[in-house]
């Protein structure tokens, strides 16, 4: 209790009535004069008061940011062609394994960068997290805003004419780090239109390759071992690993680097390739390696190998030939078109008029 604020109204008090009730004139007028005091006392501390209470409302306690989190729903347009599923390299992403992608928008004048990402994650069929921007929620909730989900990747915007949304995304060489790019696009959502609400249809980006080899049969006559040296038994050199995929293209599409990778296909062992069925590679935790569409362009079997080709460390030797045998490095032209969505059953089927070697940068025939 305050004991001051006690003191000063006794204090205020005895001031204004005692000296009154003592004073000289008739009754009634030193009633009316004393009360005419204490009232106007009265109304004086309710006046202090009030500018108390003024001042205690001036101390605002920080109010939490409003949010407006997003309901999110999720399809896939599934890869299409000829590739089976197996057991080995990277596996292809489908709506039953995506666990986690990542949201960017745009409105206005406002471009949202990588380090803006939002986090959607599925626990139990579920997805969520991300936010609808609050301010354009609570300022105008009829602005359009883009959304762009992905993966994977790095996300930014062009720099040079329109503003363009981009995932900056490299293949790793290694098969077991290899990932699915799968990428999606929603316009033309407001919030009085959508609540919130956002339903994304994946794309994949990338293309999935699943290798598989044989001996041709004009080799029937020739024993073709693959063995690994330095750890590799087949390998595919000078594809491009790296590249931009722009979201705002018509339609999307991908801008190449020059960033060139090789990609072990195989590190075991063939005793006598089979002429007669095609055997897969074997390589990684799921069936496909992933690319970036591209036009591979092959190596034109003169001189050092360049653009793309198949590198086998294998011997020869053919029966009853005792002076025919080689041992060593193999290199096989290699051409392929590749297309984002599609996977593809790549069939090497090793022959004659294959396999090259190069001795003092020339390049020949193996077996003439």
């Amino acid at each position: 209790m305050n004991t001051n604020f006690k003191s000063t109204s006794k204090s205020c008090l005895q001031s204004y009535i005692l000296p009154s009730l003592t004073g000289r004139g008739s009754l009634l007028e030193s009633v009316a004069l004393h009360w005419g005091r204490v009232c106007f006392f009265l109304l004086s501390l309710l006046l202090f008061a009030a500018c108390s209470s003024d001042n205690d409302e001036q101390v605002q306690q920080p109010q939490p940011e409003k949010s407006y989190p997003l309901t999110i729903e999720v399809t896939e347009n599934p890869m299409t062609g000829d590739g089976e599923n197996s057991s080995n390299r990277a596996a292809i992403t489908d709506i039953s394994t995506l666990e986690t992608f990542y949201l960017n928008y745009q409105y206005n004048s406002v471009y949202s960068g990588s380090g803006d990402k939002q986090s959607i994650t599925n626990t139990s069929g579920t997805w969520s997290g991300g936010n609808w921007p609050s301010d354009v929620r609570e300022g105008n909730p009829d602005v359009n805003v883009t959304w762009y989900a992905y993966t994977d990747g790095t996300f930014n915007w062009s720099d040079e004419g329109p503003k363009e949304a981009y995932i900056n995304f490299a293949v790793e060489e290694s098969a077991t780090l290899q990932k699915d790019l799968l990428v999606a696009k929603v316009t033309g959502k407001t919030w009085n239109n959508c609540s919130g609400h956002l339903s994304f249809t994946f794309d994949h980006a990338c293309a999935a390759l699943r290798f598989l080899v044989k001996k041709a049969k004009n080799l029937n006559d020739y024993t073709l071992n693959i063995s690994p040296s330095a750890g590799i038994s087949i390998k595919l050199f000078n594809v491009v690993n790296q590249g931009k995929y722009y979201f705002d293209k018509t339609p999307p599409s991908w801008g190449l680097t020059d960033n060139r990778s090789g990609y072990t296909l195989y590190t075991g062992t063939f005793e006598d390739l089979r002429s007669d069925a095609y055997t897969e590679l074997s390589q990684g935790t799921g069936p496909y390696l992933f690319m970036i569409p591209q036009k591979l362009d092959p190596w034109n079997h003169t001189g050092e190998p360049t653009n793309t080709y198949i590198e086998l460390n294998c011997s020869i030797s053919k029966g009853g030939d005792p002076g025919f045998s080689y041992s060593g490095k193999a290199y096989i032209p290699f051409d392929y078109t590749l297309e984002k969505g599609n996977k593809y059953d790549v069939k090497i089927n090793i022959g004659k008029n294959s396999l090259y070697k190069v001795v003092g940068g020339t390049a020949s025939l193996i077996i003439p």
